[in-house]
């Protein structure tokens, strides 16, 4: 299966166990009435958001996963495949610089 959205947040990893990691992110879905819809990566594939932020269109493969436990059944999306155009991620500005002779203060003789 496969879907297209928008990224709205990514959560960190979390390493259940030590052979077990979870990552989700949350796609916003666009419609006549939006939906937001959780996905997870599992293990290795946490590193598949790592290129996106916020915001980024993507597509997403995924398995519909399912099961039973103590008579509650839950359900899970899990990646497999991300594809997409990463927006560059914003770069710190340089600061810009007073030229020598010259320093901030002198542009105004005001104390406040």
């Amino acid at each position: 299966m496969n879907v297209k959205g928008k990224i709205k947040s990514v959560g960190n990893t979390e390493n259940k166990s030590a052979k077990f990691s979870v990552r989700t992110f949350v796609l916003e879905l666009e419609g006549k009435y939006p939906e937001l819809v959780e996905f997870q990566l599992i293990n290795d594939n946490t590193l598949l958001i790592e290129p996106f932020s916020e915001g980024d269109e993507i597509e997403v493969d995924f398995n519909l996963k399912g099961r039973e436990y103590n008579g509650r059944v839950y359900n899970s999306l899990q990646v497999w495949k991300i594809t997409g155009e990463a927006k560059p991620k914003d770069e710190p500005k340089p600061k810009a610089e007073v030229p020598q002779g010259e320093s901030k203060e002198s542009e105004d003789d005001l104390p406040f």
